[in-house]
């Protein structure tokens, strides 16, 4: 579990773990994304996660929530493992995926403080890596994770979708200072 309780992202946002019983929260979130991606011509996320996956990954700590006030803008999954698309890599590292923020929080940097923050508690424990995985086929969004510091490490051809894995290195330098926004934080 990367987060015990909740944490303060700003004054204003905090970041915890979803709680049982919160999986329509998470659900709509990705709901949200989903649609607004597909209005942009991008069929990256089913129109509804199955309530059981995220039901699984709440129970194991695995799916945060970031909350403005009472108010769930964002939602992501950080694991210590994502065999299915990395295979059983060596080196430790956090895994970042369904990363999504909400159209009425879009445009404030959202998606990479978030990343940023990840890349925080990886380093906290010593771990090299801050990893995700993404749609090939949504180059905006690989584009913002470049932009990000990730770099682009292989397109495995035993994924289910197509997808591009990326990682960010603990020692890449932060990017520069302009606002990076992910396609679904516009």
């Amino acid at each position: 579990m990367i987060v015990e309780g909740s944490e303060r992202l700003t004054d204003e946002i905090i970041i915890r773990a979803a709680r049982s019983g919160e999986q329509d929260v998470v659900l709509d979130l990705l709901a949200e994304a989903a649609a607004w991606l597909l209005r942009q011509g991008i069929a990256q996320w089913p129109p509804r996660f199955p309530a059981e996956s995220v039901r699984r990954e709440i129970a194991t700590g695995e799916t945060l929530l970031v909350l403005e006030g009472t108010r769930p803008i964002a939602t992501l999954t950080v694991a210590d493992n994502d065999r299915d698309l990395w295979g059983a890599r060596t080196e430790p590292a956090y895994y970042i995926s369904r990363l999504a923020v909400a159209r009425s929080a879009s445009g404030r940097g959202l998606g990479y403080r978030l990343i940023d923050w990840v890349q925080a508690k990886a380093a906290a424990r010593g771990w090299p890596f801050v990893r995700l995985a993404t749609s090939r086929d949504n180059p905006a969004l690989r584009r913002y994770y470049e932009e990000a510091g990730f770099r682009h490490v292989t397109d495995p051809p035993h994924a289910r979708w197509p997808t591009s894995l990326y990682e960010r290195a603990l020692g890449h330098p932060h990017p520069t200072p302009r606002e990076h926004r992910a396609p679904q934080d516009r």
